[in-house]
């Protein structure tokens, strides 16, 4: 059967790439708070529904070496399950735009999903406080990962500026456990409002523009975090980049309103 959907870094002619399972990833924490709006978040995309299926499969708690292969052929057998779908539901006139029930499955795709789930080994009561461990070290790395504002400001996840941010979450934060702790936090607050002000740009340009503005002197600053390399550089360097973005976005502000009263009342 051939691919309904042309190619993308995200997805190949058969399935998701590495890519689109660190994509995945990445918006795991979204969809945990957004539910099925997630996927109308992501205007249905395939790589979304794809991600749905996988998120609710057991092989993503899988942690072994050879986690990122067996999602990729997971991700193959969704693929297919969502084309046919998509077929289906072309033939009866319906849309259904949310990732396909895995019940739902043909007889020889349902087997593959079987044989597949029999592959991973059962774990003893340790490994399975590991895979836990490693799970949530995963959510704290996906949390930031989707870096939403700065997606819908500069119109991709593959933009120079949206790779800054991933690194420095992915090379400094996420390996110190100040890092760890303050994305914990951080992603709790940021979640809340985020993925409403990235759909605000996507249908207003000036609003978009606006924000592009607003948050190109923090992109700036925090490109010094890129030369923290433990927890005490990852506290200091982070200390600076806080009082340097109360400087420009509070004090500089009010300092030229205040003197400019001033000018006006002398």
């Amino acid at each position: 059967m051939g691919s309904a959907y042309a190619q993308t870094p995200f997805r190949d002619t058969a399935g998701l790439t590495l890519n689109g399972i660190e994509w995945c990833e990445e918006n795991y924490q979204l969809y945990y708070f957004m539910g099925n709006d997630f996927f109308e978040h992501h205007q249905h995309s395939i790589e979304s529904r794809i991600c749905g299926n996988l998120y609710n499969d057991d092989l993503w708690l899988y942690s072994e070496s050879d986690r990122y292969q067996k999602l990729i052929e997971q991700s193959r057998m969704y693929y297919s399950l969502e084309i046919q779908e998509s077929a289906s539901e072309a033939d009866k006139g319906i849309i259904d735009t949310k990732p396909v029930n895995i019940k739902e499955s043909p007889q020889e795709i349902t087997q593959q999903q079987i044989e597949l789930e029999e592959s991973v080994v059962e774990e003893s009561n340790e490994k399975e406080i590991e895979i836990k461990i490693s799970e949530e070290k995963q959510m704290n790395d996906s949390e930031g990962g989707g870096c939403l504002i700065a997606t819908a400001t500069y119109d991709s996840e593959m933009a120079s500026q949206v790779q800054m941010l991933r690194e420095i979450r992915d090379a400094q934060l996420m390996n110190t456990e100040s890092g760890i702790s303050f994305m914990t936090g951080f992603n709790q607050f940021y979640y809340s409002f985020s993925p409403h002000i990235a759909d605000m740009e996507r249908n207003n340009p000036i609003f978009k523009e606006i924000v592009k503005i607003g948050i190109t002197p923090l992109l700036s600053t925090l490109s010094v975090m890129s030369y923290a390399e433990s927890d005490s550089e990852v506290i200091g360097y982070g200390i600076g980049v806080i009082l340097m973005n109360i400087g420009m976005y509070f004090v500089v502000p009010i300092t030229i309103i205040f003197k400019i009263k001033n000018k006006q009342t002398s």
